[in-house]
């Protein structure tokens, strides 16, 4: 598929003309899309039309409805846990494709490094219904996958009070392709055309759908167990740094600068999230476990890359969300974690130069999860924590004989600054929303035509390519808003940033629709990405460029890096998205 794109892509620069480099911005990006559109739209000619969208019946299909329960004064909250695997026992006998890295011929696994699982927490509280909310370690779930699941698990739903299913992907990439376009999709993509033009042959699929099979029986175990194991207590918060900031002093306080240093963005103008967020569920039972929920928004990637003879990209693998997860399982406590505004964002390698890729993983999830439990404590208490000493972390490890520790330069840096922990108003509020997504890109129409991928794109009534998705709008106890984001969304949009201005955008203008914090009118939003949806990367219309030549400098020099908008539904994502929001609110 990659060297597919950049042939087409390459198709559509030479068609330009060698004029493109002299032009302006808007205008070279309008002819070249243009270009782009007749290149791929040769392969699309004399193919039928994709079925009519299954993904078009009401977002309340499958036990979804919109969920308001008010406080009372014997409100009390309600949370239930638990977890499965999701790694088949043929793993290594059977031919899965690793989903997350385009690579020609297709990637199977040769090992595995770690666990992959789902993680399951419904919430809610005594005085009314509840909320399942699910976290997958696969690279996504489109949103008929997600329906397919709430409709099998309907009557349950009915009979336990649950309000709403909502399941999250944590994008690892070193996990089983769920998506179904990165295996063998030239295989796929060769017959499918042949069987649909001539009439010969069958339809094949390439996404597995055995694994699919399987997959949903584990999430719907993990959601039926998680409902039994529910349990009243409270419910606290706890979070530090921004939802969107180009560049934070290391000399700002912990509440603004948050994790930097863990992470970093690769899209110019480099604007990041910073911002990690702490739910902590206290059972009234002590004998039950705490369950920690975590949020921010970084890549799970770096056990699936090979660079410089390192790494093998083809072990299964849960990256840093299994490390961070189980150090928090270590301390006593239940985790989950649920991505955030991830678009170009990723984790920074910790002490690349001695520790291997897979050694890299651990020691951002590990470190990622001591500061998760850290951040509310002094630093007494840190020094006085075995689990949480950074002294006794470095000991562990011959890597930190002549050098600090990440996590010590972070605690040092705290200082005494403590990060302050709200309890949360037992009440709870969720609205979702379906949304039509206008698809411009023509790859997604030549997917979806030649049944490749597990996405659905059908022509509308107006004769119009879409796909329908759905976001929500999560709160809980009225000072605490989530925002359900279907696909990997740049963090300027949620919070704001350079992007979004003219003088750093691709088309020389502002970004029209302004940021979700200001259509949910909340300061401090958190973003649940990859929810209920993966529609790819969601870019801000006026940074939007289908012109991506590859990553060689003297081509990202001329017209950018642009690789994001390639897996994009189009240049209209983002404000429509917004807009929906806006409404929804």
């Amino acid at each position: 598929m990659g060297k597919f794109i950049k042939l087409a892509l390459g198709a559509a620069a030479v068609g330009a003309g060698v004029k493109l480099y002299k032009m302006p911005n808007k205008e070279r990006a309008d002819m070249f899309s243009r270009n782009f559109v007749k290149a791929i739209s040769k392969f699309s000619n004399g193919l039928p039309e994709p079925e009519v969208n299954s993904s078009c019946d009401d977002v309340s299909s499958g036990a979804q409805k919109d969920l308001v329960t008010e406080a009372t004064e014997n409100s009390k909250w309600v949370l239930g846990y638990s977890q499965k695997s999701i790694l088949p026992d043929d793993i290594l006998t059977r031919e899965y494709c690793i989903g997350g890295v385009t690579r020609l011929p297709a990637r199977f696994p040769s090992g595995v490094l770690d666990d992959i699982r789902v993680r399951v927490i419904c919430l809610g509280t005594t005085e009314g219904e509840l909320s399942v909310f699910a976290a997958v370690d696969c690279i996504g779930l489109s949103n008929r996958c997600i329906r397919t699941i709430r409709q099998r698990l309907s009557s349950f739903c009915d009979e336990n009070n649950i309000a709403s299913i909502n399941i999250s992907s944590t994008h690892t990439h070193s996990s089983i392709d769920t998506m179904g376009i990165w295996g063998r999709i030239i295989e796929v993509f060769i017959n499918n055309r042949k069987a649909l033009i001539k009439g010969e042959g069958d339809i094949m699929n390439s996404c597995d759908e055995e694994y699919l099979e399987f997959l949903y029986g584990k999430v719907i175990e993990a959601i039926k167990e998680a409902v039994q194991n529910k349990t009243t207590g409270k419910l606290y918060k706890a979070y530090m740094g921004k939802s969107s900031e180009k560049s934070v002093s290391e000399d700002a306080p912990l509440k603004e600068r948050g994790i930097k240093g863990y992470v970093w963005d690769r899209r110019e103008p480099f604007d990041c999230s910073c911002q990690l967020l702490r739910l902590r569920f206290v059972p009234d039972d002590k004998n039950e476990k705490e369950t920690i929920l975590v949020n921010f928004g970084a890549h799970p990637y770096i056990n699936s890359m090979s660079e410089k003879g390192k790494g093998t990209g083809e072990n299964i693998s849960g990256d840093f969300v299994y490390s961070l997860c189980e150090y928090l399982e270590s301390a006593g406590k239940n985790a989950i974690f649920f991505n955030g505004a991830i678009a170009a964002v990723y984790p920074t390698r910790l002490y690349a130069d001695v520790y291997t890729f897979e050694n890299q993983a651990k020691a951002v999830g590990n470190e990622l999860g001591r500061i998760t439990l850290a951040m509310t404590k002094s630093n007494e208490e840190i020094y006085n924590d075995e689990l949480l000493n950074p002294e006794s972390y470095e000991a562990k490890s011959i890597i930190f004989k002549d050098r600090e520790s990440n996590y010590k330069k972070w605690v040092e840096a705290k200082g005494d600054e403590i990060i302050e922990e709200v309890e949360l108003t037992p009440a709870i509020s969720l609205k979702t929303k379906e949304v039509a997504l206008k698809v411009g890109n023509p790859i997604f129409e030549l997917i979806s035509k030649t049944r490749v991928g597990n996405y659905t794109v059908a022509k509308s009534d107006n004769k119009q390519y879409e796909s329908v998705t759905e976001i929500g709008v999560l709160e809980l106890g009225n000072n605490l808003k989530i925002a359900f984001i279907p696909g990997e969304i740049e963090p300027t949009i949620v919070g704001g940033g350079d992007t979004l201005k003219k003088e750093f955008a691709f088309a020389n203008e502002d970004f029209s629709e302004g940021t979700l914090k200001d259509a949910l009118e909340y300061e401090d939003l958190t973003v649940f990405g990859l929810t209920n949806d993966a529609c790819g990367y969601i870019i801000p219309d006026n940074d939007f460029s289908m012109m991506f030549l590859g990553s060689n400098k003297f081509m990202q020099k001329i017209f950018g890096n642009h690789y994001l908008e390639i897996f994009s539904f189009g240049k209209e994502t983002a404000s429509t998205i917004v807009k929906a929001f806006k409404e929804l609110k």
